[in-house]
Formats: structure tokens, sequence, C-alpha cells
């Protein structure tokens, strides 16, 4: 579980929960309650009760026991006590299942070296954007390893942008796009060029083994 919630950090696990959260039977008013808690404990807030939530949502304190209870069942919110003893609630549940079921979902299809260099250019990424990645960034950089762009090159296109202060993934898209334009244009123009002067030399060679031949005929 500690090494799932540690690769959590670096995986926009409440977009996960909101493109998933039917999957795990829960119901949107739930979802919302989750994500109010998640704000709460990022605002240092460590105990999270109805009455705390009641001041930032539409529900009654008795709506919200309810509904803590359920979750509280569901194993997606968790009292914990932490390093010195003190007793605080986390998101470690909600947050092991969502990050879990997408890990396996990868897992599945890709190889181990290929998720390693995704792993790689999240955290990397993460620490120059310096936040998390949401899901549809995780997902480009995704087809950005599927459409064959080098890991090195990601990262200099990332640099560039960074230098740019540019730091959002359609901006580091184009920069590959234009990247690979260039290169294909170089290519090609070697590819007429060589097939150019084949053909040439290949006629020229013709014409001369033609005039040669009618040499010695006459």
């Amino acid at each position: 579980m500690k090494e799932v919630l540690e690769k959590a950090k670096y995986i926009d696990w409440k977009q996960l929960l909101i493109n998933n959260y039917r999957n795990l039977d829960l119901k949107e008013e739930e979802v919302m309650i989750l994500l109010v808690i998640d704000s709460l404990l990022n605002n240092n807030e460590t105990i999270i009760t109805p009455d705390l939530l009641a001041l930032k949502m539409n529900y009654s304190q008795q709506v919200l026991d309810k509904h803590l209870s359920s979750l509280l069942n569901k194993n997606l919110i968790n009292i914990e006590e932490d390093e010195q003893g003190k007793i605080k609630t986390t998101l470690n549940g909600v947050k092991y299942i969502v990050v879990s079921d997408f890990l396996k979902a990868q897992t599945n299809t890709k190889s181990e070296d290929d998720l390693q260099k995704e792993q790689n250019l999240f955290e990397i990424f993460e620490n120059q954007f310096g936040r998390p990645l949401s899901f549809v960034e995780m997902d480009t950089m995704q087809q950005w390893l599927q459409e064959g762009y080098e890991e090195d090159k990601i990262i200099l296109a990332l640099k560039e942008a960074v230098a740019m202060k540019k730091k959002n993934i359609r901006y580091i898209d184009k920069i590959l796009l234009e990247w690979r334009q260039q290169e294909e244009r170089k290519q090609e123009g070697y590819t007429t060029i060589t097939k150019d002067w084949k053909k040439d030399i290949k006629e020229t060679i013709e014409v001369a083994n033609l005039a040669w031949v009618k040499k010695n005929e006459d």
C-alpha cells in the first residue's frame, strides 16, 4: 500500500476518482464530500467532522454524518494515527483504490520499461511544473512515448518550454511536433536529392553506352 500511495503523489487521483466513481458505487454527493475533505486536509485540518463539513457544504450535519459513515465503511476515508500519536483523518483508502486500478490497467498493456519511463517523466514534469499532473497531461505524455518520441527529446522540449516560461503540455506538444516535421522535411529532401542523383547518373550511363554503340557501328 505504501508504494501505491507514494505513486499517488505523482498521479492526479482526484481526476481518476471523478472519471471512475461509478465503478466504486459512489454517488455524486459522496465524490464532492471526498473532494471537500481533501481541500480541508490541505488547509491543515486534521480531524474531519460532519459539523466542519457543514460549514463548507449545503448539507445538514445529519446527512453528512450518514455519508461519512458510509465512506468509512467502504474504507475510502480512514482514521489513522500519525508518527506523533495524534489521530487524523486521511484519504489513503480512496487514493489507494483509484491509483491501484489505474496502475493495473497500465501494467496489463505495457512493459516494465515503458512504465518506468512514464514514471520518470511524470516526476520530472511535476518538479518543473510545481504541481501534480492532470489526467489529460499524463495521457498526452503516454501518447508521446507510444508515438516514438525518445525520453531525452521530451525532456529537452520541456526545458525549452520552461526557458520560454511556457509551462504547459500543449506548448511542449507543439515543440515536439515541430521538431518531428523538421526531421521529416530534412529526410524527405535527402531522399529526393539522392533519388534524383541516382536517376541522373543512370541516364548519363545509358546515353554514354548508346553513343559508344553507335560509334562502333559506324
